[in-house]
């Protein structure tokens, strides 16, 4: 038995006189399909250069495993190679996604902070450190929906002059700031006689409602004698100056 090899891609074949014989010496190499002589092509030096060729000398000595491991260990450093860009594309999307939620997150307290001051008073200093570069205030919340006139009564005062009373409730779970009373007398045609608004510090009321609690006041003043004798009614709003 004689070994030749494909002088187009080196190919080496093992082949017995009898198929030399069939053809005359010619044979066909299944790799690339080229004809040749075998005979004129005999045992030649393994060329390195040629994968396949290294692969089925070293199979003939049964060292197929090391060509194996060999294999792997050139191909391992290409795939971290391929591998790393894709982890690092994927560490920068993450990076940026921590960032725009922390901005987020800032936007959200900069814009709720008189609710959060509210609901935690301790954070107070660092809302108002948050709001230095941006030259805001921190203050209670602003909340008329919140706040309910829920009596009022205008009337003559015993001791003379006029006097108003008034019942406020907040809903909120939190405190609210202190609205203004804005207080319209009426005629008979519902028309505005006098107009006053009484701010928090006149109505003798903090200047914040303390959450689901109510806050009740009486001021007393007096009015002149043509316009109190057309006074028939009242009409007392709340507001935010």
């Amino acid at each position: 038995m004689d070994v030749t090899y494909c002088p187009t891609c080196a190919t080496s074949f093992k082949v017995t006189p009898d198929q030399l014989k069939l053809a005359n010496g010619w044979v066909r190499c299944g790799r690339c399909t080229c004809v040749f002589e075998a005979l004129a092509n005999l045992t030649p030096p393994v060329a390195l250069s040629d994968t396949a060729s290294l692969a089925a000398m070293l199979a003939e000595l049964d060292l197929s495993p090391a060509l194996s491991t060999t294999a792997v260990s050139f191909d391992s450093p290409a795939a971290s190679l391929a591998a790393s860009p894709a982890r690092s594309h994927r560490g920068v999307w993450i990076l940026l996604s921590v960032i725009l939620l922390l901005l987020l997150m800032v936007q959200a307290l900069w814009v709720g902070r008189h609710v959060v001051f509210a609901q935690v008073p301790a954070l107070r200093p660092a809302l108002q450190a948050l709001c230095e570069p941006f030259a805001c205030e921190v203050t209670w919340p602003r909340e008329l929906d919140a706040v309910l006139i829920e009596n009022s009564s205008f009337s003559e005062a015993p001791a003379g002059g006029y006097m108003v009373q008034l019942r406020l409730k907040n809903t909120e779970h939190y405190p609210v700031a202190t609205p203004a009373l804005e207080l319209s007398l009426l005629d008979l045609q519902d028309q505005v006689v006098v107009r006053r608004v009484f701010t928090p510090e006149e109505l003798g009321l903090d200047d914040h409602l303390l959450a689901l609690r109510e806050a009740r006041t009486r001021v007393n003043f007096d009015l002149e004698a043509a316009a109190s004798q057309r006074i028939t009614g009242f009409r007392a709003l709340v507001f935010y100056p």
